[in-house]
This record gives structure tokens, sequence and C-alpha cells, in this order.
């Protein structure tokens, strides 16, 4: 029934290596091909397409350059005008403390209190009393005078009486 010395159960070809091929090696060497001489036309034309590339070498390394510093003035630029902005913050933050020392001072050197007891005690001024105060009230209505002496009457008054 079982065949033990059959080979079929286990493929192993797949597990082969490749035969390795043996390196030849070359005893001559072959020689490259010599290149045709370039004529004067080529010549020329190969010399101006260098010169046309270092030229455009030169301007593209110019603009970038140019990029580069206008970047870098730009930054300085920030960082200048950054450090004039913080010493305004500062001037402004002081002016506005010796504002409002000021206004303090201001008004305490003329609170109502210290204007009264100034007039009482420099001036010789009094306080008025109730029965000084008199009020007058015109019931006449309005009347302009001219320089003439001629008065004119207001007629809204008159109408409105």
């Amino acid at each position: 029934m079982t065949d033990y010395n059959r080979s079929e159960a286990l493929d192993l070809s797949m597990y082969d290596l490749p035969a390795l091929k043996p390196e030849v090696q070359e005893t001559e060497k072959e020689m490259p091909a010599q290149k045709k001489p370039k004529t004067a036309a080529q010549i020329r034309r190969e010399s101006i397409a260098s010169a046309l590339r270092a030229v455009e070498l030169f301007f593209v390394s110019a603009v970038l350059l140019l990029l580069f510093g206008t970047v870098l003035f730009s930054k300085i630029s920030l960082v200048t005008l950054e450090r004039e902005v913080g010493d305004w913050e500062v001037k402004i933050k002081e002016a506005q403390s010796e504002n409002t020392r000021l206004v303090m001072q201001l008004s305490s050197a003329v609170s109502l209190d210290k204007v009264d007891e100034y007039a009482v005690s420099v001036l010789g001024m009094h306080k008025l009393e109730r029965y000084q105060i008199h009020y007058f009230g015109n019931t006449d209505g309005d009347e302009v005078v001219l320089a003439g002496g001629k008065a004119v009457e207001n007629k809204e008054a008159k109408t409105a009486d």
C-alpha cells in the first residue's frame, strides 16, 4: 500500500537553486568606439549654449539673492518697528499714569470745600442767606430796542396773551 521509497509525496524541485554560471572573464577589452571629430559649427553651438547656461545661472542666483535680501530686510524692519512700538507703549502708559496723578491733584485742589474755605478766609466772602435772593419775572413780554431808540415789540408774545 504505502511505498516509502518513492518521492511523489515531496516535490523539492521548487527549492532548487538556479545553476550558477561561472563568471567569464573577458580577455579582450572592448575598445570604445571613437567619436567623430566635431565640426567648428558644433563647437560654436556648444560654447554658445554653455555661455547661455552660465548667464542663466547667474541671473537665477542674482534673483534668489535679491529675494533673500528683501526677506532679511523686511524681518529687520519688522523687529525695529516692534521695538519702537514697545517703547511708545511704555511712554503712553507713563503719560496715562501722570495724567491720572495730575487729575487727582487738580480735583483735590479744586474741591468744593476748599473753594468755600478760600472764599471765606482769603476773599472775605459770606454765604447768601435766603432773604438776600430776589427773583425777577418779565410779564410784559420781550422787547427789542434799536439804536435809534425805536422799540420793536414781539408780536408772538402779544398774540399769546
